[in-house]
Formats: C-alpha cells, sequence, structure tokens
C-alpha cells in the first residue's frame, strides 16, 4: 500500500502540477515514475451535482507531462472513481477530474498549453514539436486545431483596413480528370489581412473572384459595414469581389506592382529592340543588356558611375531613352500626394504616351487608366499592401521549414497560430 505523504511535501512542491500530490516516486530502468491522486477528496456528480465522498475503485492512469528535471518522467494518476449517493441519478459513479487532467485526458493542460506556445512562437516543425516532448504529430496538430478555431473567427474582430494577396500553396501538379484529359492544377491560397496590426486575419483555399466573394458573404453584415478600405494588387478579379460584396470600400492598389508593369514594359522594348537592330537576343557584350537591371532602378539612388552607363544605353538608343522617360512619369506619378498634384503629372504622362507610337507604353496607360480611380485612392491615402506581403513571407518561410503541407486546413492553422499575438516569448 502507497504511503500518503501530504499536499505540501518536496515532491509534489518539485512537481508542481496543480491539485495533486505526490504518493510515491521511483527509478525504473526506462526512467523516473512517479505516482500522483487528486488532492480534492470528495467531487460533484456531473448529472445531479450532489457532491459524494464514497470512492467506487481507484484506476491507474498513465499520462503525459511536461519533462521535469531536464528529463521525461513517466506520470501514473491514481483517480478516484466515485459512487453518486443519490438514489434518483441514472448515474452510478463518475470519475474525479481536475483542471489538469479533464475527463478521458491523456496528457496535462499544461502541456497542452506548451505545445500550443511552441507551435505559435517560432515557425517550428510540427514533428521537431512532437520529438521535444516525446508525443506523436496528430497529438501536436489536434492542439494547435482546437486553438486556431478560436483565433480564426475573424467575426469578432474590428477591421477598418483589408489586404487581400494570394501566393502559392503547394507545387503546380498535373492529374488526369474523367474525361481523360491531363489538367493542370494550381493549388493557390488567398490571405486576408489587417493593414493597420499586420495579423492575417484568414487563409483560403483558391485563386479566383469565387473564392474572395465566398469568404466576404460569409462574414456578417456590420462586419462589411465596418471596412473602409481594401488595398490590392492589380488584380481585376479581386477588384470585382470587393465592389460587389464591400460596396462602401475604397479600393487602393499597390504603388509596388505599378511600377514593377513599367519595369516590364522597359524589358518588353529592350528585347524588341535587340531583335529587331541586331537580330538577335541580348548578350554579355552588348550594353543594354549587360546593365539590364540599370533601366529599371530609381535614377536617384544610381552612383554616378552608374548613372553614366545609364546615358550610354539609353542614347545609343532614343526608343530604350523614350520608353525610360515615360516609366520615370509613372514614378513621378505615384510620389504625388493630393488629388491636383496627381492630375497634373497624369496629363505629362499622358501627353508623352501619345506623343510617341510604342505599343508598349500605350498598354501601359491602358492599364494604368482602368486603375485610375485605385491610383487616386493611393495617392490619398498611401495605403499599400506591404502588410499582406510580409505575411506572405511568413507563410513561404512556414512551407520551407514544414517542408510542404499537403493539408490546407493545417497549413492554415500553423499561420494564424504564428500571428495571432498568442506568442509568449
Amino acid at each position: 500500500m502507497f504511503k500518503d505523504t501530504g499536499g505540501n511535501d518536496a515532491a509534489s512542491i518539485l512537481l508542481n502540477l496543480t491539485d495533486y500530490r505526490v504518493i510515491d516516486a521511483t527509478q525504473e530502468p526506462a526512467g523516473r515514475q512517479v505516482l500522483i491522486e487528486p488532492k480534492a477528496t470528495e467531487a460533484a456528480c456531473p448529472t445531479c451535482g450532489v457532491i459524494t465522498t464514497r470512492i467506487h475503485a481507484r484506476p491507474v492512469h498513465r499520462v503525459k507531462d511536461l519533462p521535469t528535471g531536464g528529463n521525461d518522467i513517466k506520470v501514473l494518476v491514481r483517480k478516484r472513481r466515485m459512487a453518486c449517493q443519490e438514489t434518483a441519478c441514472e448515474r452510478r459513479s463518475f470519475v474525479q477530474t481536475t483542471e489538469q487532467l479533464p475527463l478521458r485526458a491523456r496528457i496535462t493542460t499544461r502541456l497542452s498549453q506548451k505545445l500550443v506556445d511552441e507551435m505559435s512562437c517560432e515557425l517550428r516543425a510540427v514533428s521537431r514539436v512532437a520529438s521535444a516532448y516525446q508525443v506523436s504529430w496528430p497529438t501536436v496538430m489536434a492542439r494547435a486545431n482546437m486553438v486556431g478555431e478560436l483565433v480564426g473567427n475573424v467575426d469578432r474582430m474590428f477591421i477598418r483596413r483589408l489586404g487581400i494577396d494570394e501566393h502559392r500553396f503547394r507545387k503546380v501538379r498535373y492529374a488526369r480528370g474523367r474525361t481523360g484529359k491531363v489538367v493542370r492544377i494550381e493549388p493557390w491560397s488567398i490571405v486576408f489581412t489587417d493593414l493597420d496590426t499586420g495579423k492575417i486575419l484568414d487563409i483560403v483555399d483558391g485563386r479566383r473572384c469565387a473564392a474572395v466573394k465566398k469568404w466576404l458573404k460569409s462574414r456578417p453584415r456590420y462586419w462589411r459595414q465596418r471596412v473602409q478600405y481594401v488595398a490590392i494588387d492589380m488584380s481585376a478579379e479581386f477588384r470585382k469581389a470587393v465592389r460587389e460584396n464591400l460596396p462602401k470600400a475604397k479600393i487602393s492598389v499597390d504603388h509596388f506592382h505599378v511600377i514593377q508593369r513599367a519595369n516590364l514594359m522597359i524589358t518588353q522594348v529592350r528585347r524588341r529592340r535587340s531583335h529587331e537592330v541586331l537580330q538577335r537576343r541580348g548578350r554579355a557584350a552588348d550594353p543594354a543588356y549587360k546593365y539590364r537591371k540599370l533601366l529599371t532602378c530609381n535614377l536617384e539612388n544610381l552612383s554616378i558611375r552608374q548613372v553614366e552607363r545609364l546615358k550610354l544605353i539609353l542614347e545609343a538608343d532614343p526608343e530604350l531613352g523614350v520608353i525610360y522617360g515615360i516609366k520615370e512619369h509613372v514614378r513621378e506619378l505615384l510620389k504625388t500626394r493630393d488629388i491636383h498634384d496627381f492630375q497634373s503629372r497624369w496629363a505629362v504622362l499622358e501627353k508623352s504616351v501619345k506623343t510617341t507610337k510604342m505599343v508598349e507604353a500605350k498598354s501601359l496607360f491602358r492599364t494604368l487608366s482602368a486603375w485610375r480611380r485605385e491610383l487616386l485612392v493611393f495617392v490619398r491615402t498611401r495605403l499599400t499592401n506591404a502588410r499582406s506581403e510580409a505575411a506572405n513571407l511568413t507563410a513561404k518561410n512556414l512551407k520551407r521549414i514544414g517542408r510542404g503541407y499537403r493539408n490546407h486546413g493545417h497549413y492554415r492553422v500553423r499561420i494564424l497560430l504564428y500571428t495571432a499575438g498568442l506568442r509568449p516569448c
């Protein structure tokens, strides 16, 4: 028979398991082993609520707890199966539960909390967390999913500025459809971000307008009415979904993608001129190809030597000089901060495009004209999609550490936990 060592003994203090006291501790060949039991000698019936002290049985179960003393420890819990003494109650017996060990729990509450903290503290593979605490992968992921359901409740959050962006969830796959034709499958994910805090609100499996519409429609009406601004890249499908479901929200286009489109215009012209003049693609001996990166750089950031090289490229080909000037007009347009300056810069850009006959410049101007309203919102608010891009970087780092994810639900929970502000460290 085991000897009761009391509630304030040294062993119970060292184990520090709430509502439990140490009965016995032994050194086994497989490691240390400790036997504990609840301190309370009475419990209330979960059906009728009558308190009883009668013990029906004392089963001993093995549970998993945090490592103690630097090493893993085997914890045995001598539970009390209490007998209900209320004759009118249908339940004859029940197991005594505590805060650290709820009903049918096989691991302690503090270990569950530690597993969630490890998952949300840093970008770490689930298998590494499971190995560190000697538990299985499904055990760790189950705890993360339980917390993820609470974290992912977007309807309780006050969102004023919303960011929408996309990234690739998995590699491109090819599958044979029902008709026997091979279909290309691109698994994309859409990230919704709070631009005021940088917190990821949700991650939806999909890429097209339908996925954004479905997510926005599932939000309550009061939630959608609170959204004032939405920042997106130059995606017409995202813009359509936002206009249909958030009619009061103003859309701001990210200036980074506008500059990216202007740089693409320069690259297209450079390649075309290389084939027209040299009858081949660019080579390292060609200045326009060798220093092609200078054409896409900001002029004020170049050194004196780089500016001289750029002048040689632009003087050698007049069309490159003209298209580079149009790109600089686009940059000056995005630097404006009020509507009057924007209209002035827009008139200069429009005049420059009409003067030239290059198809690439006219195509860029048509794109900017289609996004003029969103550009005006950006000029007034300077609202960008930078926090959404940072969220995408977090997702990519998580995929690298986790060696890829096949289950989008697990992938979503991991990212929500990491960006939810639950990190204790």
